[in-house]
């Protein structure tokens, strides 16, 4: 069987290349960035975090998903979900803060 990944849904998809690289620079030193998403049981919705997202899955560092809850339409999650699977937003795994 194939490796199972997380979809994880960014905030927005349009990001600055420019701060982009600052940010990866930053992940190098800092280690895994902690996102802000809600988990609707399959996908994890970033509340925050386009930039630290992009820059986690380009080091394949790990991030921490911090749960709250969602604050948007239920078709926006449809359109996030089918947009994350669509562009490959994936992760082959996420750690979650407090379930340790």
């Amino acid at each position: 069987g194939g490796l199972a990944m997380i979809v994880v849904t960014p905030l927005h998809w349009y990001y600055r290349p420019a701060h982009l690289a600052h940010v990866i620079g930053e992940m190098r030193r800092l280690g895994p960035p902690r996102i802000r998403a809600h988990f609707d049981g399959e996908v994890w919705f970033a509340r925050e975090g386009t930039h630290r997202l992009r820059a986690a899955k380009a080091l394949g560092i790990t991030p921490v998903m911090v749960p709250v809850p969602w604050h948007r339409s239920k078709p926006s999650l449809v359109r996030a979900r089918y947009a994350a699977i669509r562009d490959g937003h994936v992760f082959a795994r996420v750690d979650v803060e407090g379930s340790r």
